[in-house]
């Protein structure tokens, strides 16, 4: 139990806390998300909370008290420029950060998650500015992301029941489970996979890329409008199965429009 703790961190939401404070929620490499309280950070003259607006990565020295965290130094080691002026990427950032702290609970340590969050910050950071339809796919891509992370990542590659690989044309898909089951198994055992339906391949393979290639990939792939549509339903619907903190959120691609 620590009673002082230096740490590097990325804010991810902050609001209005009492008259003249106002509550944090931070980022961390190996103490995951934490919370703590700016004093007088709503004070024109209040030295720390220019420090504290995303996006950047801060070197953070807070202190937990009997009733609260406080933070008492903060200075910002790596800033995201681009993410501060250009609107489109730093709306793409704000729905992430505020995913990221809808569904991750405090004081968890998950560096992995840390640092995946932080990818993405550095790409959307000097990447161009992308259309609608290519926003929702690389925000899509990183919730698959934060799916793995939060332990509920999805068979794209082999059959829930059986374990076969998956077969081309050969499969249905079931978001409640979590992934593909191959025809065989629907077909034996109607009962259990009754709700599994039926998908494109082109739609398994938009999952399986914005799963697991580089950011800058995202990138390359040409993009229909339909097909990212489908997409974009099949992550809200995992989201929706499988988060406890996603539970009744609008669909993810409607987080892009908050300011």
């Amino acid at each position: 139990m620590w009673s002082t703790l230096k740490t590097d961190a990325i804010v991810i939401a902050s609001e209005p806390w009492k008259e003249a404070d106002r509550r944090y929620r931070a980022l961390t490499p190996r103490n995951g998300k934490l919370e703590f309280v700016g004093r007088g950070a709503r004070k024109g003259k209040a030295k720390l909370a220019a420090h504290l607006e995303p996006f950047a990565i801060v070197k953070l020295e807070i202190i937990k008290g009997a009733r609260s965290t406080t933070v008492i130094g903060v200075e910002r080691s790596e800033v995201f420029t681009a993410l501060a002026t250009a609107i489109e990427p730093r709306l793409l950032a704000l729905a992430a950060a505020t995913l990221i702290d809808k569904t991750v609970r405090p004081d968890l340590e998950d560096e992995t998650l840390y640092q995946e969050f932080l990818q993405l910050l550095r790409f959307l950071n000097t990447a161009p500015v992308f259309p609608p339809t290519r926003n929702t796919f690389v925000l899509g891509g990183f919730l698959l992301r934060l799916l793995r992370h939060l332990g509920y990542d999805v068979e794209l590659g082999a059959c829930l029941s059986c374990k076969d690989d998956i077969r081309p044309l050969a499969f249905r898909w079931h978001e409640g489970r979590g992934g593909l089951v191959c025809t065989n198994c629907v077909l034996e055992r109607p009962q259990e996979w009754f709700a599994a339906r039926s998908m494109e391949e082109e739609i398994v393979t938009l999952l399986r890329f914005a799963r697991d290639a580089q950011y800058t990939d995202l990138l390359r792939p040409s993009l229909k409008a339909d097909h990212v549509g489908e997409f974009a339903a099949c992550v809200h619907d995992l989201m929706r199965f499988h988060v406890p903190g996603y539970v009744n959120e609008a669909p993810f691609w409607n987080t892009t429009t908050i300011g």
